[in-house]
């Protein structure tokens, strides 16, 4: 094959399939939501539902209609203008090619890099004296080869290989290889270059996600840790295997691999044509019979509980279901209520029914989601951390991925979402004061001192102005605005104050805690989104108990210090971090498939950023190859 049908197919490879470079710039979505994976630097975000690959039977989506700009797909990090070009004397014609097309603005351009990918790739590939990572004397090497192969893989994940422009990399080497070793040095090192963009760029969204959570979502503040492209490659090349490197940027919860799993099995189930809801109608009891109890049958089949007492498989329209609500269908019931966070006692009524009523396609997107959320963690901590799951509305104490310590926790109602964030214990208050908050302070206690100027009487509620105490009842409060609320109010310690005996701090901008609550009964609700913000927690002392037990405060002290009634502060020796996040589907302690309520509104945002991210992508490599 001659030079010119090499370039001419590396150039139109790009068109197989897919749609043309002009249309892919009029329907692109916009940048600012895409983790660059070329810039590592870049906070990394958010996924949605994705196209299945070609040997799955994809799910129906409905297109999305994006906004006309133009993505970009993400950059390296790299200094911009800081990298020195090294004499060429020592490189090789290949080294030398590579160094002259990354330094040859026009021709780089041209092969559809852009500045800030150029940057990054100008430092990786100096530091390595631009050596190439997928040629060798001029040929490919197989390594390239398992490049395109671990990027097929990518539905795994709940990605779509041809965001990477998997099908054009693979045809461009499959010409390579047929050339019998004619290309031009040029070629060769474009080929070079866009093999190590894919390469980042699955390697980004696979470590840190493919959209940025502070972009797509509301009380958001979550920053993902991106590898820089020297350091992935480094360390691709040390271990010698691109699976096994692929394999190390995944989270290291369990979660990660039984959501993939499931996702597997969920895109199956979606295979599936024939009804499995449950009509309407009155709760659904043991012993109950009927043609409900047949469509709960099939459902829970569907849903993978598989139905081991009556020979019911659920793969033929022909099998009749069993129609009598008995013990073992009754155990089944009870084990999905557990996984969804419901009342377990086996009774199908109302929030269980629409628990199981919801489409399988949703629960595939939920799976979708999580599994992007789960990209943004960051790396496991040494030593023990806390991690608390708003969705779930459950605090735990980690070390490494075993549970230590699990306690209820009450969470911030949807108007009053609890922000997701990382941050470090610092200290535990015993017997605390608590300062009201501004907009508890206006919005709650205002107007009953407008009603009643001894409304705060028997609260343990005191105000001040300008840090001196004052007496309410001599206060004008029906000329007190919101905007001009003068005053701060303060609870001060004991059996009513609103923060209980404790509270655990890690000072942050949000004013965001742990603390104890004199409100216990909410504890027992299956749904506890009730506070204003911070977290509450059922058990507070032997949660502090392990929270404190490296720093040498036991529970015994603590409750001796409770009950002499003056505040006390606990300082943490040791560095403890804690992690707010929100997971709508996750693997329970057992490694069962769990899914929560979307309290907060959140998936849909992210579902469909990740789609539109995915399709943004998709359409920049159908433009550049």
């Amino acid at each position: 094959m001659s030079h010119k049908s090499i370039c001419a197919t590396i150039l139109a490879a790009s068109l197989i399939g897919m749609i043309s470079p002009s249309s892919a710039t009029s329907n692109a979505t916009s940048s600012e939501h895409l983790i660059d994976p070329l810039n590592f630097n870049e906070d990394p975000t958010a996924l949605p539902d994705l196209p299945a690959p070609e040997d799955l039977t994809p799910p129906v989506i409905e297109p999305l209609v994006m906004p006309e700009s133009e993505p970009q797909v993400p950059p390296l990090t790299g200094p911009a203008g800081q990298v020195t070009k090294p004499t060429g004397s020592e490189l090789s014609e290949l080294e030398q090619t590579i160094r002259d097309l990354i330094f040859s603005e026009a021709d780089i351009q041209k092969a559809g890099f852009s500045p800030k990918q150029v940057d990054a790739l100008a430092e990786a590939y100096a530091l390595r004296k631009f050596r190439p990572v997928w040629f060798e004397d001029q040929s490919l090497t197989p390594l390239a080869n398992h490049l395109v192969a671990e990027i097929r893989k990518a539905p795994a994940h709940g990605l779509d290989p041809q965001a990477y422009g998997v099908r054009q990399l693979a045809s461009i080497l499959a010409v390579m290889e047929a050339s019998n070793a004619t290309a031009t040095l040029q070629e060769i090192a474009v080929v070079e270059l866009q093999l190590t963009r894919a390469f980042a760029t699955y390697g980004a969204h696979i470590a840190g996600g493919v959209v940025r959570p502070t972009k797509v979502l509301k009380n958001v503040f979550i920053s993902p840790q991106v590898p820089k492209l020297n350091d992935m490659l480094t360390q691709m090349e040390e271990t010698r295997s691109l699976a096994q490197f692929f394999d190390g940027l995944e989270p290291e919860a369990p979660s990660y691999d039984i959501l993939k799993d499931q996702l597997a099995r969920y895109n199956a189930a979606l295979t599936s044509d024939y009804p499995v809801y449950i009509e309407d109608g009155p709760s659904i009891r043991p012993g109950d019979t009927g043609g409900r109890v047949a469509q709960l049958e099939k459902r829970l089949q569907a849903e993978g509980y598989a139905p081991y007492y009556s020979g019911y498989t659920g793969t033929s329209e022909t099998e009749v279901p069993p129609t009598f609500y008995n013990d073992d269908m009754v155990a089944l019931v009870k084990d999905f209520q557990k996984r969804h966070g419901l009342t377990v006692d086996g009774v199908v009524g109302k929030k269980t029914r629409a628990a199981l009523n919801a489409s399988l396609e949703d629960r595939r997107n939920q799976i979708l989601v999580n599994l992007e959320r789960m990209r943004w963690d960051d790396p496991l901590p040494s030593g023990r951390y806390v991690k608390v799951n708003v969705a779930e509305q459950m605090v735990r104490v980690m070390e490494g991925t075993d549970v230590l310590y699990e306690t209820r926790s009450v969470v911030g109602k949807p108007r009053n979402a609890t922000p997701l964030f990382s941050d470090t214990f610092e200290y535990a208050e015993i017997n605390p004061t608590w300062g009201v908050p501004w907009s508890i302070a206006t919005n709650e206690y205002l107007p009953k001192l407008r009603k009643n100027a001894s409304a705060l009487s028997g609260t343990g509620i005191n105000v001040y102005k300008n840090g001196k105490r004052v007496d309410p009842t001599v206060i004008n409060w029906s000329n007190v605005s919101k905007r001009k609320f003068g005053y701060q109010l303060r609870q001060k310690a004991g059996r009513k104050n609103a923060l209980g005996a404790v509270k655990y701090m890690f000072p942050n901008k949000h004013n965001i805690y742990l603390h104890d609550t004199p409100s216990k009964r909410l504890f027992n609700k299956d749904q506890r989104a009730f506070s204003h913000g911070c977290i509450r927690v059922q058990d507070p002392f032997t949660f502090g108990e392990v929270l404190l037990s490296g720093s040498g405060h036991s529970r015994a002290k603590m409750e001796k210090l409770r009950a002499r009634g003056k505040t006390v502060r606990l300082k943490l020796t040791e560095t403890v971090p804690v992690h707010l996040r929100y997971y709508t589907a996750f693997a329970g302690v057992d490694g069962e498939l769990q899914f929560r309520e979307d309290i907060y509104k959140q998936d849909k945002a992210i579902l469909e950023a990740l789609l539109t991210s995915q399709d943004a992508f998709k359409m920049k490599m159908a433009s550049t190859y």
